[in-house]
Parts: C-alpha cells; sequence; structure tokens
C-alpha cells in the first residue's frame, strides 16, 4: 500500500495540490520551501502553521501537532484513515490496492521523528561543534544559503541527539528505531545528508567523512537503494541526469539544473531504474566519475537502460576533472551545463569505449574489439542506434561498413543457431519433465508457446532496407485474391489469400447455402487447386446432399426437394438426366482430389494440425468451414466469449502460418432496432471474432426475416440474399450486392443471371 500512497503523493504535489489542500488558511505567505499561515486547530494570531511546498507534509509549532496530507484530512474534516486515503486517491487518479493504517502510521511517524531528528542536525552544523564539517563545505565552494537549502546537518553523537529526542517527547528508544547506532556515526563520520522517498518524505540519513576516511559515507537504517537520491527533487522530469556523488546532486540542483540524481557510487540498479521509470523518467543522461570505476558503471548503466527500451546520453567532462562537483567547484555551473547540453549518444559512447579498450595496432586487438562491438551490436534494436553504432566502429576501425556487413550476418547467424540449439535443448528436457509426470494438456501448450520463441530466436538480423525494388518485388509474387463467382460480389470484393473472411448470417437465412455455393463456384474457377469444407453443424451426409443438389438443379418437388433427392438415391434410380449430371460432376470432384468433406468435429488445435497436415499433402485453394460458434477448444475459459476469441486467434495463426485464405461461418443475433440491417457487433456470442478477419460479408434474407416474424412458412421459390460488405481491409465497406436464392435446388445466383 506505501506505493499506492507514493504514487498518490506524487500526482498529487506534481499538480501543486498542497496550494487546494489549503487554500482556506489565512495569512499564507511563503518562506523559503515552505507556507507560512495562520493555524487551523487553534486561535492562532501570529501565524504558526506551516506547509511544505515541494513535500506532502505539515506542522504546527504551537503544539497542535504535524504530519502528512492524510493526517491533517483526519484532523481538520474528521475523517477517518480509509476515507482521508481514498479521498486523495480520487483526487490523484490512483487505484487502491488495499489499507494498512497501522503500517502507514508507524512509517509517518518515524518520518515525523526524523524530520525532528534533521533539524536538530541542522542547527547543530551552526554551532562551535559542526565548524570542521561547515568549513568543508565552504571549501568546496558552497553558501550559507546553498547548505541551508540542501539540508545539510552535523551528527554530534548519539547521547546528545538521544538527550534532544527525549526532550521532544520521544522515548529513549527512539534512537535504535531510527538506525543511528551504526559504528562510525557521530564517530568518523559527521556531515549528515537526508535521504528522502521520491515524493519527499525523510526515511533516514547518509553520513559521510569529511577527511579520507573509507568508507566515504555510511547510512542509517530506512536508506534504501532501491531508489535514485534526489528523485524527489527531479519530480516531472522525463530526462534524468545522473551522477554519483550525493554532494554533486545536490549542488547542481541548488544551482539550476534540474533533474539532477546520484548513484552513491558508480553503479545503477535495475530497482533505481525501475523507480525512476515508474516516476515519470524517459530517457537518462550518464554523468559519472571520470575514472576507471564511472567508465565501467557507465557501461553497464548503457546495458541496463538498454534492455528496457529506453536510451541514454553520456557526458564527458572536460581533461583533468574528476566529477561534476569538481568541475562546478572550479568553473562554475556553466561549465557543467556545457558538456550536459552536448552528450553523446550511449552507443556511440560505448562504440568509442570499445575501441579505446583494444590496441587496434595488432590484429589480435582488432579482432577483439571487433568481436565485442559485434557482441554489443545483436543487442540494438533501433536501427538508429544500430547505424551510429557501426558508424563509429567502422570509422574508428578504418574498415567500410559494405565489408564488414558479411561478417555482422555471419556473427547474427551463428548465434542464432547457439540460441536455437539450447531452446531446442531446454524444450526436450521440458517435454520429457511433463510426459513423465503425466500432464499431456500442457504438453502442446508448452510446446507451442516455446516454438514460437524459438522461431524468433532462430532469425538472425540483416541490415538492409526494405527498398522500392523489395517492395514491387513481394507485391508481383503476392497471390491475387479469390473470385466468388458472382460478379456484383467480384465488383466490390476479393477473397483474401492468408486470411480469414466470415460469412455470417441470422439463422435460416442461408449462411450455410452460401456458404455451399461459394464453395463449388471456386472449385469451378479454379480447377487445379483442393478444396476443403468443414462442417461442425451437419453430417457429411447431409452436406454432401445438398451439394448434389446444387450441382444438379433439378427441382423433383419444391416443398421437400432434398427429401426426394434422398429418396431416388436411396432407390438407385438414374432416370432422371440433370439428377445424373450433378452424381457425375460430384464423383468427377471427388475423385479428383478436388472436393472434400469433414464432418469431424474438431478442437480447434486438432483443427489446425489436421490444415497443416493436409497443405503438405495437396494445393489448397481455400479452407470453408461452417461455423465458428460451433467449434470447441480444450480448457476452461471465464465466458463463451473469451472461448471464442481465442478460437478464432488459433484460426488466424493458422491462416499466416499455411497461407491458406479461411471462409469462416457465423451465425448473427437478430437486432430488435435494425432488423432489416446486419451488423457487426450483431456477431453472436463472437466477441471480438471479427477484429480477426480481413473480410465480413453480412448476409440478410428479407422475406424470411418476415415470415418468422409473422411465424408463418415462407413458401416462395426465390427470394432476395443482400450481401453486405460489413468489414473489408483491403476495400470499401458498406457496399451490397443482391443475389437471387432458388430455395428448392440450394442455388444462389446474381440477380440478373439465368441458370448455368
Amino acid at each position: 500500500m506505501s506505493k499506492d500512497i507514493e504514487e498518490i503523493y506524487n500526482r498529487l504535489l506534481a499538480r501543486n495540490y498542497q496550494e487546494t489542500l489549503f487554500r482556506d488558511l489565512e495569512k499564507v505567505r511563503k518562506s523559503g520551501r515552505s507556507y507560512i499561515a495562520c493555524c487551523p486547530f487553534h486561535d492562532d494570531k501570529n501565524p504558526s502553521f506551516s506547509f511544505s511546498s515541494d513535500k506532502p507534509l505539515w506542522n504546527c509549532f504551537a503544539g497542535c501537532g504535524g504530519g502528512d496530507w492524510i493526517q491533517y484530512l483526519e484532523k481538520k474534516e474528521g475523517l477517518d484513515f480509509k476515507d482521508a486515503l481514498e479521498f486523495l486517491a480520487r483526487e490523484a487518479g490512483v487505484g487502491l490496492r488495499g489499507y494498512d493504517k497501522d503500517k502507514w502510521e508507524r512509517q509517518t511517524e518515524r518520518a515525523n521523528i526524523l524530520e525532528t531528528a534533521l533539524d536538530f542536525f541542522r542547527a547543530r552544523l551552526w554551532t562551535d561543534q559542526g565548524i570542521e564539517a561547515l568549513g568543508y563545505l565552504r571549501d568546496r565552494g558552497y553558501t550559507e544559503e546553498e547548505i541551508k537549502a540542501m539540508e545539510l546537518g552535523f551528527y554530534p553523537g548519539q547521547v546528545e541527539t538521544e538527550d534532544y529526542l527525549v526532550n521532544k517527547d520521544y522515548s529513549v528508544n527512539t534512537l535504535n528505531n531510527l538506525g543511528l547506532k551504526t559504528r562510525g556515526f557521530g564517530e568518523t563520520h559527521k556531515l549528515v545528508i537526508p535521504y528522502r522517498d521520491p515524493v519527499g518524505r525523510l526515511k533516514g540519513f547518509i553520513v559521510r567523512a569529511i577527511d579520507q576516511t573509507e568508507p566515504k559515507y555510511l547510512f542509517s537504517f530506512g536508506v534504501e537503494k532501491d531508489t535514485l537520491f534526489n528523485l524527489n527533487e527531479a519530480r516531472g522530469q522525463k530526462d534524468l541526469i545522473i551522477v554519483e556523488g550525493f554532494l554533486d546532486a545536490l549542488i547542481a540542483t541548488q544551482r539550476g539544473i534540474k533533474g539532477v540524481v546520484a548513484l552513491g557510487g558508480a553503479g545503477l540498479t535495475e530497482p533505481q531504474l525501475e523507480t525512476a521509470i515508474r516516476y515519470g523518467a524517459k530517457s537518462f543522461i550518464l554523468a559519472l566519475d571520470n575514472d576507471k570505476a564511472g567508465q565501467s558503471g557507465t557501461e553497464r548503466a548503457l546495458d541496463l537502460i538498454g534492455r528496457k527500451g529506453l536510451k541514454a546520453l553520456v557526458v564527458t567532462l572536460p581533461e583533468g576533472y574528476k566529477d561534476p562537483d569538481e568541475l562546478i567547484k572550479a568553473q562554475g555551473i556553466e561549465a557543467f551545463e556545457e558538456p550536459v547540453k552536448k552528450a553523446q549518444s550511449g552507443v556511440k559512447w560505448k562504440a568509442q569505449h570499445i575501441v579505446s579498450k583494444h590496441d587496434l595496432q595488432t590484429d589480435r586487438g582488432r579482432q577483439d574489439a571487433l568481436d565485442e562491438a559485434l557482441a554489443y551490436e545483436e543487442t540494438l534494436r533501433d536501427p538508429i542506434d544500430t547505424k551510429d553504432f557501426l558508424d563509429t566502429i567502422t570509422k574508428a576501425l578504418d574498415i567500410p561498413l559494405e565489408l564488414l556487413e558479411p561478417k555482422i550476418k555471419d556473427y547474427h547467424d551463428k548465434k542464432a543457431r547457439e540460441h536455437l540449439e539450447r531452446g531446442y535443448k531446454e524444450l526436450v528436457r521440458e517435454l520429457q519433465r511433463l510426459l513423465d509426470e503425466g500432464k499431456i494438456t500442457e504438453v502442446r501448450e508448452y510446446l507451442e508457446e516455446k516454438l514460437l520463441d524459438l522461431r524468433a530466436k532462430a532469425v538472425s538480423r540483416v541490415i538492409e532496407p526494405y527498398s522500392l525494388q523489395s517492395l514491387q518485388e513481394d507485391i508481383t509474387q503476392t497471390r491475387e485474391g479469390l473470385k466468388t463467382g458472382y460478379e456484383s460480389l467480384d465488383r466490390i470484393i476479393a477473397i483474401p489469400q492468408e486470411a480469414i473472411t466470415i460469412v455470417a448470417g441470422r439463422p435460416s437465412h442461408g449462411k450455410t447455402t452460401l456458404l455451399l455455393n461459394l464453395y463449388l463456384n471456386m472449385i469451378r474457377t479454379y480447377p487445379d487447386k483442393a478444396f476443403f469444407f468443414f462442417s461442425y453443424e451437419e453430417s457429411k451426409r447431409q452436406v454432401g446432399l445438398k451439394l448434389l443438389n446444387i450441382l444438379s438443379g433439378e427441382v423433383i418437388e419444391e416443398a421437400q426437394n432434398l427429401i426426394q433427392l434422398e429418396n431416388y438415391l436411396r432407390g438407385n434410380n438414374t432416370g432422371n438426366k440433370d439428377i445424373e449430371k450433378g452424381k457425375a460432376e460430384y464423383k468427377e470432384l471427388t475423385e479428383s482430389g478436388r472436393l472434400w468433406l469433414i464432418d469431424e468435429p474438431y478442437f480447434v488445435d486438432d483443427l489446425s494440425d489436421t490444415l497443416a497436415y493436409l497443405s503438405e499433402r495437396y494445393d489448397i485453394g481455400a479452407v470453408f468451414i461452417d461455423y465458428i460458434q460451433k467449434i470447441k477448444i480444450k480448457g476452461r475459459y471465464q465466458t463463451r466469449q473469451i472461448e471464442l476469441q481465442k478460437i478464432s486467434e488459433r484460426i488466424l495463426e493458422t491462416t499466416k502460418e499455411l497461407s491458406l485464405p479461411i471462409l469462416l461461418g457465423a451465425q448473427l443475433g437478430r437486432d430488435k432496432e435494425h432488423r432489416d440491417k446486419v451488423r457487426l457487433d450483431n456477431l453472436r456470442e463472437a466477441g471480438d471474432i471479427e477484429q480477426d478477419a480481413n473480410l465480413v460479408i453480412g448476409l440478410y434474407n428479407e422475406a424470411m426475416e418476415k415470415a418468422q416474424d409473422r411465424e408463418e412458412v415462407l413458401r416462395d421459390r426465390i427470394v432476395d440474399l443482400r450481401l453486405t460488405i460489413l468489414k473489408n481491409r483491403n476495400g470499401i465497406v458498406n457496399e451490397t450486392a443482391i443475389l437471387s436464392f432458388d430455395r428448392p435446388i440450394l442455388t444462389i445466383r446474381d440477380k440478373e443471371a439465368g441458370s448455368w
């Protein structure tokens, strides 16, 4: 929860919310980094209440107490902890994950005690006790105003500090809780530097030795290495300047440079980086010490920042200066601002640093530099970074880029093979473990996930722009979309390759019939291809009978034509010329391997595997599936909508992997408000499946709709079907084609066309 409250305060402070929270106070005036006002908790003639301009803190010097903004609302508005916290969360727009009042109040009480101790340490610095520490700060060029603004102090020792806190009504155990009994506190290390969290709450103290004592710094309890020092002063800054020394960050901030934070050493840690990012940092300028440790720290920081996908620049200090503080002390703040403005791209600095570590006058040195450069280049993802890095390396090594490119490609290929080899070994081990444990269902999931990852690792990058020539070649080689066999429809769409097409209609409107007619049209249009029809709703006997009915085009009995056709076949009759012609065509299409009917109710993963098997053995023109809401998926999902979303995603993956066009039937729900229209959002239970489709064709049978509304039997032999293009990634939408549906023979034609 403390992270939630820090986030609340960070957002509110960025908006100067203190001006809103304390706006009703009287006689408000600015005083340094705080405001003074009349206290709202007692009759205050002389202002004794203060609140910070950059921290969520307040205090009454007349004895009313102090604390953070939550405690102010508790005292001022009579709210309890939960209500006060929720109020501030709403103001900040932050969602809360829980409440722990006791923990927060303990943290707040500790922060208040630390603030009291800091007031004592700051006062001690200006006494005879602090004269040596004060002299050290003045020798560094700090003015009295800067020292006070940096909140620096002097630690006189455990006994005096304890006596002072006891006189302030804190218990004798307070010192233990503050973590100030560390060996060296007040003995060798006396200069106090306050350590605050990202929103400015005091968490502990850093004490510094003012001579050559090592270590240079000691830390009290509460000083965590997960936050960059001075981050609270960099609030709202997207670009952070990272230095090593605590005092370097403080003096640079006091002299007008915004966003300066400190590591307290040469190493940036991942928690520090993540905290900075969480509080708004977008890019980083590294200004670490100009020594071997600083160079190594810069290199590690660049790698860490790069892995987060962020940018970094590197400051090069003038020759002869070890750190920013030395430079500022000798030449003023402008001397530090200048190299910050001229900071170099991190990848360029890295290239120069790699070269500087090797003797380029020897063959071994050049090879080592090149090997290290290739290893780093492989980690880069931004093409501009790659170009800057390679330009710098090739210039330093005096090797033209075109000569280096084959070596880069060979290196990438080698690394890709190594990644792949390790990945497959890991895959085999894990699959064996799952099999040994009998987790058969998990085997497939792991296999698919791991294979996708291995494919990515197997790819080696090539430095090559996508040229106009490449674009033209790709377009030339791309297969055209399939024709539907309907002139009115082909004028406005083409069935896309390597994509999903959805044919959607309301129940009994003719969705399956349209799919069957499209299926036969394509078989006739593309005689060198095989076409597969997967039926999840009807048996292949029923689908085959319907196809024969279409191929024959013979009306035996208008009201029951399918039944009569089935009786004709059952009786082994051969007297009807049109039916016999249809039978001959059906036989030729199946025996030539062009027409396939499958009614196995495959789960979606099994369906995908089946299509992979078929695509290796046949030149597939298209796959028809009737219909998506009938397909099942293994595993449990919270809703049917999520199930269908996963099914659709799997089918989309299959179309891309196998380069197949897939036509999916889908049911549309009835729209009470728009009965004469079909809409994407009417896809029954389908969730977002239309998002995976390139083309969605909506079918509407007005005659059937009216008959259903009247609860009558539709007796018209020929009715109109209105097809509306509901979605078309490669063309126009909302165009309509009218087709003619001859119901007894299940045949759909262009409205203006005659019979075949």
